[in-house]
């Protein structure tokens, strides 16, 4: 047993993490309750993206009552990467209020709050982690949608900006500073950025579907231009239905 778990570690610590599954795995399967296997194979299974598999030993972590603070950060991470925001917002809760001044807690509760549009919330948890680690260009981007979707674009802006000027190469914070100036109808200038975001991330059929729009309502672009973004952003990802709805009311 000994000699498994320790074979088990070293394969954690050199990031060989489906090894390192396997390997918790036999130890699991000979002591079930071996809580230190169980919480190593939760992070092994974390970085693998085996969301599922991760969330079931947190939860058993929680339910032995082993790291519980870890446990509960864990299984919320594990929630918001299934778009399971409720129960991601549920655990940051529990932690918080018992460990309220858990950064980590905060910034996932405030990102799942923006997947929510629960934008009020969102600004309040993501300003607070903000004041402390005021370059984190993830949290930015969060509390700059977070702002838009509260009707203050250009706050979202100043967001994005800022974290450009951390992170120049971000697509995401391009893409959404073209999605902020089309819902003010700036059409050139949403083409403008959703170009850029284009140019820094080529397989973001998001930008392309967003891209065609502007140019379907902008007096310097056609309409056989957009449908060209329309069926970039198909080929990229086929079964989005914003794109397909796009193709089916513009390209003939």
């Amino acid at each position: 047993m000994t000699a498994t778990r320790e074979e088990a570690d070293e394969f954690m610590k050199a990031g060989d993490f489906e090894a390192a599954v396997a390997a918790y795995d036999r130890v699991i399967k000979l002591q079930p309750d071996d809580k230190y296997a169980l919480s190593n194979r939760a992070l092994s299974n974390e970085k693998l993206e085996n969301f599922e598999a991760a969330y079931d030993d947190y939860a058993k972590l929680i339910q032995m009552k082993f790291n519980t603070r870890k446990a509960y950060l864990g299984r919320a991470r594990c929630s918001f990467e299934m778009e399971n925001y409720e129960g991601a917002i549920f655990d940051t809760n529990i932690l918080l209020k018992v460990d309220p001044e858990n950064l980590d807690a905060s910034a996932l509760r405030g990102r799942s709050f923006v997947k929510l549009g629960q934008a009020n919330d969102a600004i309040t948890d993501l300003s607070r982690v903000l004041d402390q680690r005021p370059n984190d260009v993830q949290l930015l981007v969060s509390r700059g949608v977070a702002w838009v979707r509260g009707g203050a674009g250009a706050s979202g802006i100043k967001d994005f900006d800022r974290a450009l000027k951390i992170q120049p190469n971000l697509p995401v914070a391009n893409f959404n500073k073209g999605v902020v100036f089309y819902m003010y109808e700036n059409w050139d200038a949403a083409i403008e950025y959703l170009d850029i975001a284009i140019q820094q991330d080529p397989d973001y059929y998001e930008a392309f579907a967003r891209r065609g729009m502007a140019k379907v309502e902008s007096s310097f672009h056609s309409v056989s231009g957009a449908c060209a973004d329309f069926e970039k952003a198909k080929s990229i990802e086929k079964n989005d239905e914003l794109t397909l709805a796009l193709i089916k009311n513009y390209c003939k």
